[in-house]
């Protein structure tokens, strides 16, 4: 405990003082800073370092600000008790930029919580303190902003047409998708399934100005039979084939003067990857059944979950047609390597679920976010997306917490040494134990990253699924982790 006044509730309304301020900071040496620098100014200051700690002492004085750091606990669930205990006190979140998605879900429906952003000059926190004590309300502060366009700011900086992220993987992407919006060329979209390529490929076509108003047409060429995926792109003629009984315009066709998009491009057979090279050199093609040739004007952008080059070593797509699609490319990274833009993926979803679902969720515990941003996404924004809507349609208290994940989640997180581990056998200290035993750690590490799902820690592994069940009954592991 630092060396404050204590007094009761009724000794800190008596006496005169510019206003009674509470400091929640566990780290000791800035909250002595804070309480030096307050104290010194005429407030008169308690500090607390758990969040415990400084409930008990709301409930026993009355304050006129918290000064509150979001390095050990969250707006989200400030706004709650104060809420739940119809505390009016002020409070002041002290944040970093990397945190302020967090202020923004907490604060929603809030009136009475601020933030200031971190790292901040004293004449900064006594001005918003002098703001907030003076009986100013949402007084919202960001260094070298303007209060008034701190939101709106976040809001354009979080969304990109559509996008969000503020990972410099992503700003990349977006400074990017500027510099060719305009033009025509061909890009190719490669990246884990789940990691957005068709919300770029909307960007794309949205940043063109002489196509953002045209059609945007979309195809998944791997969810269509071979006999349908032609005639679904070309289009037909009347009796082309049996059931044809009328003419019919392809994508390409009603994609003219827009653009298409051509996912899971690594499943054209090869005579149709002829026809496509034939449309993105000379912009012509023929229906089906048909001998006329059409002409179109249509920007070409392809996408794959799969590794087009080993394709193309293996004679499975053309070169020249990777040639053709590859002038511009864009790699999406996976979630788990750009862990920076969680907070802002689910600061998104829960307002889209929220809105859908007629809910009013105020944002994500502390202990909960941890939780998310440890595990792996192996299904990348889809996967947290359905976790979130998950969490949102299940949540009772206003305050998205553990108990709203699923078990898999919570399972994946856990530390590797709290996963079951049967074993029959001594531990042998010889040299062949010795030997496997990173070979047992790595599986290990595997299934906890993709939720103890067999199938894709064998796809991760690169061994079929008969291996790694042979693997495991070897080294004697479990089957699954612990409440799984």
């Amino acid at each position: 405990m630092l060396p404050t006044e204590k007094k009761s509730g009724s000794a800190l309304k008596s006496e005169s003082n510019k206003g009674n301020i509470l400091i929640l900071n566990h780290d000791r040496l800035s909250q002595r800073s804070l309480f030096e620098l307050l104290s010194g100014s005429g407030y008169k200051v308690d500090s607390s370092s758990t969040l415990k700690e400084c409930v008990s002492r709301l409930e026993e004085n009355e304050y006129n600000l918290l000064l509150a750091d979001t390095d050990g606990v969250s707006a989200a669930e400030i706004n709650k008790i104060m809420k739940d205990r119809s505390i009016s006190t002020e409070v002041v979140m002290l944040t970093s930029h990397g945190k302020i998605g967090d202020v923004f879900t907490g604060v929603r429906n809030s009136s009475s919580v601020n933030y200031l952003v971190k790292p901040f000059e004293d004449d900064e926190i006594m001005s918003i303190i002098h703001k907030v004590t003076s009986g100013f309300k949402k007084i919202v502060k960001e260094k070298m902003a303007a209060p008034k366009s701190v939101r709106n700011t976040r809001r354009q900086a979080e969304t990109f047409y559509n996008l969000v992220g503020q990972s410099q993987s992503m700003k990349d992407i977006y400074q990017l998708i500027e510099r060719v919006s305009n033009t025509k060329t061909t890009m190719l979209l490669c990246g884990e399934s789940g990691t957005g390529k068709r919300m770029i490929a909307r960007a794309i076509h949205q940043a063109d100005k002489k196509r953002k108003d045209k059609p945007f047409i979309e195809i998944s060429c791997g969810a269509l039979p071979r006999e349908i995926i032609e005639s679904e792109l070309f289009g037909h003629i009347k009796g082309a084939f049996t059931g044809a009984i009328a003419d019919r315009k392809g994508r390409f066709e009603l994609a003219d003067g827009g653009t298409i998009l051509l996912d899971d491009i690594d499943c054209f057979s090869l005579d149709l990857q002829v026809k496509l090279l034939r449309i993105l050199q000379e912009k012509e093609f023929e229906r089906v059944g048909d001998h006329r040739t059409m002409k179109v004007d249509v920007r070409v952008i392809a996408s794959t979950n799969q590794d087009i080059n080993k394709a193309v070593a293996e004679k499975r797509f053309r070169e020249d047609l990777f040639y053709r699609l590859n002038v511009i490319s864009i790699n999406i990274p996976p979630l788990r390597e750009r862990k920076d833009d969680l907070e802002l993926f689910v600061d998104h979803f829960i307002d889209i679920y929220t809105k859908e679902n007629h809910k009013k969720v105020d944002g994500v515990a502390q202990e909960t976010l941890n939780v998310l941003k440890m595990y792996n996404w192996p299904g990348n924004a889809r996967e947290l997306e359905n976790i979130i809507e998950r969490a949102v349609i299940l949540d009772t208290n206003g305050i998205i917490e553990n108990d709203d994940l699923p078990e898999a989640i919570l399972s994946a997180t856990r530390p590797i040494e709290s996963i079951t581990v049967i074993s029959n056998e001594p531990q042998g200290s010889s040299l062949r134990a010795a030997m496997q035993e990173p070979e047992k750690i790595h599986i290990l590490r595997v299934l906890k990253e993709v939720g103890w799902n067999k199938k894709k820690a064998a796809m991760k592994l690169g061994v079929n699924r008969t291996t790694l069940y042979n693997k495991l009954r070897h080294y004697n592991i479990a089957a699954k982790a612990p409440g799984v």
